[in-house]
């Protein structure tokens, strides 16, 4: 059968087959590149710009989810036409396009569903609710947060850091080892887990500055809209910069990414150095990632910045890093006796973090800076085995609160706990929904289960939605 011969009507339900195995393709995707998708993080990505994104996680995303379903949607859209070819059997009119137009619509919706484990339904149709924010929420402006002494603050958050990394026995090397030294002078907490909607890095990011976790379920219907996250908010950022800390943020990737740079403009950042600011500042740099600038020239302009930062005292230093993202390969120094590609990142940015610290540690000011070291999430996707015990890294430096180390939090808790350990004092050392571990209560994920708060935290509820998106955004 030649090609010139086959129907072109047989494409009528090429949009549909094709939507059907896009829909296959692209959870497949982000269950290897990424983690187990859900509602928040596609309603999210939907909400925000995908410019910056890596080349490279681009180039599989067009293989995996545009070109191969394209070629198995054509392939099933002439099935009728080239099974009787092949067999020589002459045509009947069976309704192909609209039978399998019908059947992958209805098998996209359900396998969505399936994948999301029906949130849509549960929101939308069913409309469940909860009064856990009633219940528990701490409104930030009410909190009466006070400062005894205004340090310095710097928070370096690392991509996918895992306290996991250590474990010799499992990984056949502890990724962790130039940290060790330094770890003894901080304090570190037992049981960081991922949080509901805080498992990747924007969540965790927003968490982080508000101590909330980050729904997008009522987006659905605002998909193109300029998006700014708790904007009316009274953040991590806000609390600082009213008591006069200058803001400043670093990051080696594209800052529109996710909409970063808006919610740290929102959340009262007074300057933004991202992959432009450093191709346009600091030419002496070369570009060897595709996601941007690598770890080790991101911890060389934070020395640089923090070295002009004198005359704005006190400071805010947030620094992002990316290099041991899931599936991302830079150009990276490499350690020779560790043949692992993934292993090999991981302990080169340990070693740039680790160098950084010590740096930090030779200036007159570092006594009175404190130090918070964290990883945004446990590290996604399936590049490599991972031990079934897994906990975030976290370490606190130039802290002087006492504290029971053998603690459960997840990133909401950074908030108020970021807060305590520069010595700030929180009444009821809660904020949001986040709980200090520097304090004697007990955390929401202390008081209950995962799969509560989960469950919980899932269903609708309109304190949470006045606080996401006030009315004057």
């Amino acid at each position: 059968m030649k090609v010139s011969k086959l129907n072109l009507h047989r494409l009528y339900a090429f949009p549909a087959v094709f939507l059907f195995i896009f829909t296959i393709a692209i959870f497949r995707y982000v269950n290897k590149f990424f983690a187990d998708v859900n509602l928040e993080q596609i309603l999210f990505f939907i909400n925000t710009s995908a410019e910056g994104v890596d080349a490279h996680l681009l180039k599989l995303f067009i293989e995996h989810c545009i070109l191969t379903p394209s070629l198995y949607a054509l392939a099933i859209c002439y099935l009728p036409e080239i099974t009787l070819s092949r067999f020589k059997i002459p045509a009947v009119k069976i309704g192909w396009n609209t039978f399998i137009s019908v059947l992958s619509l209805l098998l996209t919706v359900g396998y969505f569903f399936y994948k999301t484990d029906c949130d849509m339904i549960h929101y939308f149709f069913l409309n469940e609710k909860t009064d856990f924010y009633e219940k528990h929420f701490s409104d930030p402006r009410k909190a009466d947060i006070h400062f005894t002494k205004k340090k310095n603050l710097i928070i370096l958050h690392i991509e996918s850091l895992e306290t996991t990394f250590k474990n010799k026995s499992f990984f056949g090397e502890n990724m962790l080892a130039d940290l060790q030294n330094i770890e003894t002078e901080g304090v570190q907490f037992s049981n960081f887990q991922d949080g509901y909607a805080t498992d990747w890095t924007q969540g965790s990011v927003m968490a982080l500055f508000t101590g909330m976790p980050t729904k997008y379920h009522y987006l659905v219907n605002k998909i193109g809209r300029k998006m700014h996250f708790f904007k009316g908010y009274y953040s991590l950022g806000k609390i600082l910069k009213d008591n006069g800390y200058y803001m400043l943020s670093i990051q080696g990737s594209e800052g529109n990414f996710g909409g970063m740079t808006e919610f740290l403009r929102d959340n009262a950042f007074d300057e933004f150095i991202d992959e432009d600011t450093i191709r346009r500042d600091y030419p002496q740099f070369e570009k060897k990632g595709s996601w941007g600038y690598t770890d080790d020239i991101v911890f060389e302009v934070a020395k640089d910045k923090i070295g002009q930062l004198k005359e704005h005292q006190p400071y805010f230093l947030y620094v992002q890093t990316v290099d041991t993202h899931v599936g991302y390969t830079p150009e990276t120094e490499k350690y020779p006796h560790i043949e692992n590609t993934y292993y090999n990142i991981i302990r080169h940015t340990v070693a740039c973090l680790a160098n950084f610290l010590k740096w930090l540690k030779t200036r007159p000011d570092y006594a009175n800076t404190v130090v918070v070291i964290a990883g945004d999430h446990l590290r996604m996707g399936e590049d490599f085995p991972m031990p079934t015990e897994r906990h975030i890294y976290n370490l606190f430096l130039n802290t002087e609160k006492t504290q029971n180390t053998d603690r459960i939090f997840t990133q909401v808790d950074m908030f108020p706990s970021v807060i305590e350990a520069m010595g700030g004092t929180i009444k009821n050392h809660r904020l949001g929904i986040g709980t200090s571990v520097f304090g004697s209560e007990k955390t929401f994920a202390e008081l209950y289960s995962a799969e509560y708060l989960e469950k919980t935290l899932e269903k609708r509820n309109d304190l949470y939605e006045r606080i996401f998106l006030p009315k004057h955004q």
